[in-house]
């Protein structure tokens, strides 16, 4: 029974994973259809929000939380929005799979914030992940240049500093373990910022091709199938293999990016990749392993 349930969680977070991947991917359809980020991820978080609480309230899952809970996830909601915005932002400069390399520098950023915090020490995980993630970076970079594409890796880096915040920041302020609440929270909290600010900009342009069509519907189905699958996941296999799992992310998109968008990565660039993703992933697997042998003591 307790396989069958591990085999289940791997397939709901490999969903995730691809879903993700998706949505990242298509998102460049709806840019390309004359949509900008702000109308799109406007559209994503008003669908997810919608669809995220039907789904908990068919569940009988509680929405509710604690007010200071409530307050943190609602605040904790307008900083993870800002990072969604910078990240689809970069989608519109850069390949999709350059900028979520640079995204998925987090984990490392992550775990050396905690250093600066003096949380944590500054163990062979994280050293290892500093070391291997740049140098993967300088190679999956060295061939981009130009204004667009320096402002494409401003957005990702972005995005990844400020979700480096986001998990920091969650675990001094939250004190829960009904993540699926303080999602939908969040979600709250930055929709309303979206919907303000779109009205304030005026300037809510919807696609004006087919293919831009496809993909502002097709962006909010998958984030929020893998906003769904993402916890589903953590609640069958945990939190620590559920994110060694997200790994696929980076490298769907890629894949992804060259079928869709015709985003072709060259030699360098492709083993520039595989070091970003085995040094984040050697950081996930030896602080997970460390969190193991604490939760073990």
């Amino acid at each position: 029974m307790k396989k069958n349930a591990s085999v289940i969680g791997y397939i709901l977070v490999i969903i995730a994973a691809l879903a993700f991947a998706g949505n990242n991917v298509f998102a460049v359809w709806v840019y390309d259809g004359g949509t900008k980020p702000l109308a799109l991820i406007t559209v994503r978080n008003i669908f997810a929000l919608i669809a995220l609480t039907v789904m908990m309230m068919i569940a009988g899952r509680t929405i509710s939380l604690p007010r200071p809970e409530r307050n943190a996830a609602l605040g904790l909601g307008l900083l993870n929005s800002t990072m969604a915005f910078c990240l689809m932002s970069a989608f519109n400069h850069i390949a999709v799979g350059l900028a979520v390399l640079i995204f998925y520098l987090y984990p490392v950023f992550t775990g050396l914030g905690a250093w600066l915090l003096r949380r944590e020490v500054l163990n062979r995980g994280i050293f290892v992940g500093l070391v291997g993630s740049f140098a993967g970076l300088a190679l999956a970079l060295g061939d981009t240049g130009g204004i667009t594409s320096m402002r494409g890796m401003a957005f990702a880096a972005a995005a990844a500093l400020i979700m480096t915040c986001v998990i920091l920041i969650s675990g001094r302020l939250l004190r829960t373990d009904n993540v699926r609440a303080v999602t939908l929270h969040m979600h709250i909290s930055g929709s309303l910022m979206f919907v303000v600010i779109s009205l304030i900009v005026g300037d809510f342009s919807l696609p004006q091709t087919d293919r831009g069509w496809v993909g502002i519907i097709a962006v909010p189905v998958f984030y929020t199938i893998a906003v769904a699958t993402f916890f589903a996941g953590i609640a069958w296999i945990g939190g620590v293999r559920t994110s060694l799992v997200m790994n696929l992310e980076p490298i769907a998109s890629i894949a992804l990016g060259s079928i869709l968008l015709s985003q072709f990565l060259s030699d360098r660039q492709l083993i520039g990749a595989a070091l970003v993703i085995a040094a984040v992933t050697a950081v996930k697997w030896l602080n997970g392993k460390k969190t193991a042998s604490k939760n073990s003591t």
